[in-house]
């Protein structure tokens, strides 16, 4: 019978690049007829206290009894999983692993509360995801707990049904007043969480996964700057530094499609030639954007000024409280419509440009004149990093001068 074998999980920092050694998952692998099992045991530890030829932990660290009787009671369990399945003559698969092994850690834990595994996410995210992603993720958690004492509803994993998505949707339009788009992405992170918790042995449940457990998304109308009006805001002479450094920062978003945390995070040795050349903070994709005159321009203007990045390092807050300032003085005051629903309610209200703008919107402004002046969506995907084309469809607005030189260019022009 084959051995079965314990390993520390071998994985990259996404910012660092650097391989991660604090708190690292300790997963078992078992190859059997063919097939190979990776199973993560449920612990985690210092790359530094593990001992690779013994698989197991070193001996003089205060965790080791517990964690080798752990490892060594999940050795027995699968060479008796697989002596089990030979006695009745079945063929034992992954799943068949899987499933006995993630009864017995639910029984190990002892029916963990939500609370406490959430507390595990959390600390799990830390490791591997960006301070932004964490930051979220425990905004959801607050969420969740308000619901619970609102609603005098004690949250398990088995109560997550159809009943609390009830609730849950009454609870946020309801009481909170929140619009269709900010619940739609809290239970997004809701299921992702339920999805990690489920995968590592916390629970079994699937009622998050069926259709009615939906998100509540709606598409809503983007807001974004016409090219002149971006050639405004970059032309207008400001004697305010901090206004000049932000409106140089936005415009820089105009002409690049970089988010803002790509832009504050620029350094010059992200400058290869006529080429911005980074590793996108969000999705930690490599990334490649053309530089054009007005970029360049930008960036010539900044980059010695606020070393070791090109750009100063205004919190994303105060960073939009001063972009509405700057678009005031620009005079950006074209009327937008903002549409948002609660339920199946829709609520209108007009905005100023000025008032409704900030630093998101540069990114599809980028896109969208990019559009508009002839680039194709193609290009615009892998200067922005979208990967998805049904996503970019959702996300960007295709201006209505373009779809209206596309019908001219098939069925012929009106002006003729």
């Amino acid at each position: 019978m084959a051995e079965v074998k314990f390993y520390l999980e071998k994985r990259k920092d996404k910012q660092s690049g650097e391989l991660i050694i604090k708190n690292v998952p300790i997963f078992l692998f078992y190859s059997f007829h063919g097939q190979r099992l990776q199973y993560y045991t449920n612990l985690r530890v210092d790359a530094q206290k593990w001992d690779a030829v013994a698989m197991k932990v070193k001996k003089n660290y205060s965790e080791a009894g517990e964690y080798n009787r752990e490892l060594t009671r999940l050795k027995a369990k699968v060479e008796e999983l697989y002596d089990k399945a030979k006695v009745l003559n079945q063929t034992p698969t992954l799943d068949y692993f899987r499933d006995n092994l993630n009864e017995r850690l639910l029984d190990l834990t002892d029916k963990k509360t939500i609370w406490q595994a959430y507390d595990d996410y959390l600390k799990s995210l830390a490791i591997s995801k960006t301070p932004k992603t964490v930051s979220n993720a425990k905004l959801n958690y607050k969420t969740l707990e308000d619901f619970s004492k609102s609603r005098r509803y004690k949250l398990t994993f088995e109560n997550i049904n159809q009943r609390f998505y009830d609730d849950y949707l009454d609870y946020c339009f309801n009481e909170k007043k929140h619009f269709n788009n900010y619940v739609g992405t809290n239970l997004k992170r809701l299921k992702a969480f339920l999805s990690w918790a489920q995968k590592n042995g916390y629970h079994n449940t699937e009622e998050y996964k069926k259709e009615e457990f939906k998100n509540t998304w709606e598409n809503t109308e983007i807001i974004y700057l016409h090219y002149d009006e971006v050639m405004r805001l970059l032309n207008l002479k400001l004697e305010d530094k901090t206004l000049a450094e932000v409106r140089d920062m936005y415009c820089l978003g105009c002409f690049t499609g970089m988010r803002y945390s790509d832009i504050k995070g620029l350094k010059p040795e992200n400058i290869q030639g006529d080429l911005i050349v980074n590793r996108t903070i969000k999705t930690k994709e490599p990334n490649i954007i053309p530089l054009n005159p007005h970029s360049r321009k930008i960036i010539k203007r900044r980059a010695k000024k606020h070393l070791p990045f090109c750009m100063p390092q205004y919190k994303g807050g105060d960073a939009n409280q001063y972009l509405k300032k700057v678009m005031e003085k620009a005079k950006l005051t074209r009327k937008v419509q903002i549409i948002h629903y609660r339920g199946a309610n829709r609520f209108e209200e007009t905005q100023l440009l000025w008032q409704c703008a900030t630093f998101h919107t540069s990114k599809k402004s980028f896109v969208t004149n990019f559009l508009e002046r002839g680039g194709s969506l193609t290009t615009a995907m892998a200067i922005t990093g979208n990967r998805s084309y049904k996503s970019a469809q959702r996300y960007f607005k295709i201006a209505d001068t373009l779809r209206a030189k596309e019908m001219a260019k098939v069925f012929g022009s009106l002006r003729q």
